[in-house]
């Protein structure tokens, strides 16, 4: 009886350690403090009467964040030009802007929870990256441009588009299609900027720009921000609805079919390779059930493949590899 019942705790010893995330790494000891600077209320809480006087305020304390909201998201140039003043005062009275200010405060008061949440994430980041720096994180009000940015040691995130898929100012301004609004709230905040982190330290390096080449670059991307947050629904890292899941599972062998069948793994138009991973309502050439990207999921398998291939590759290993045949010629990839 004692030697069955020693059988039994060491099978369930094994079924336990088989089914623990595979990403479940310890960050315990790891230094990676996040400090979210709120740059939006330092600005719609000046009164637009003063606000010229406090420019050399928000040059000083935001510096290079300053300069990439004024040239990259709102688009307004200088602090030297002679119309910078009214140009900026225009963006903050803008009728739309301010009530996006207005409802990002009162979805957004504080921001300590996504603070630990991007602090966790960015501590696996060092774990795997001791060598490099936490970017620093700054947030503020887009007037409906870029929902995040990202810069050398430098992350941003607008937070008027995450305001959540159902938000009834986002219906009354229009222009916004529903494959986006199933993505603005706040949940998709975090798997957003670990993906465009990734970007920005890993671009694409390959002298082929061709489709089978984005879809390893895009599917390695994607490895990364799963090993950041190992615990987040596949639906949303991904951005997929459960159907569109379904689909990329339920239809992995024939997508990949159509792609090799239509001779389309070499393809270097651009417009063609971007059909099939950029956003979009669907992924036209799979169908009206697929979601946009679908060929970046086969991209990401064809990765996952090449690292359970490879069982002494670590993630940086994975991540400075630029040769994309070499990852798909080593993964023995075959839905």
């Amino acid at each position: 009886m004692m030697k069955a019942r020693v059988m039994y705790l060491t099978l369930l010893l094994i079924m336990f350690s088989c089914a623990r995330n595979e990403y479940d790494i310890d960050i315990s000891n790891i230094d990676a403090e996040i400090r979210i600077s709120r740059f939006e209320k330092d600005l719609f809480e000046i009164d637009p009467a003063e606000l010229e006087e406090h420019i050399i305020k928000l040059e000083n304390k935001y510096s290079r964040f300053f300069q990439i909201f004024n040239y990259k998201i709102i688009n307004i140039g200088s602090t030297k030009d002679e119309d910078y003043a009214e140009l900026l005062r225009l963006f903050v009275t803008d009728y739309v802007n301010f009530k996006l200010y207005e409802r990002t405060m009162e979805i957004f008061p504080v921001l300590d929870e996504l603070s630990d949440d991007i602090e966790e994430s960015f501590k696996r980041y060092k774990y795997y990256f001791p060598a490099n720096p936490v970017p620093e994180i700054f947030t503020y009000i887009s007037g409906f441009n870029q929902s995040a940015i990202s810069d050398e040691n430098l992350l941003a995130i607008g937070l008027d588009k995450y305001l959540g898929r159902n938000e009834e100012f986002y219906k009354k301004v229009g222009g916004l299609y529903d494959y986006m609004l199933i993505n603005m709230h706040k949940d998709k905040i975090l798997s957003d900027i670990m993906r465009l982190w990734a970007t920005t330290e890993f671009s694409f390096k390959d002298s082929v720009n061709n489709l089978i080449n984005n879809m390893i670059y895009e599917g390695k991307i994607m490895y990364f921000v799963n090993t950041m947050l190992p615990y987040q629904p596949d639906t949303l890292k991904w951005g997929f609805t459960d159907l569109q899941m379904r689909f990329c599972r339920n239809n992995e062998k024939q997508m990949w079919a159509y792609i090799i069948e239509n001779k389309l793994i070499f393809n270097t138009d651009k417009f063609r390779i971007n059909q099939f991973i950029r956003e979009g309502p669907f992924t036209k050439d799979f169908s009206r059930e697929s979601p946009a990207r679908a060929a970046v999921w086969l991209g990401y398998n064809i990765v996952t493949a090449y690292m359970k291939k490879n069982k002494k590759l670590r993630l940086p290993d994975l991540m400075y590899e630029n040769n994309y045949m070499k990852i798909l010629n080593q993964s023995g990839y075959n839905p």
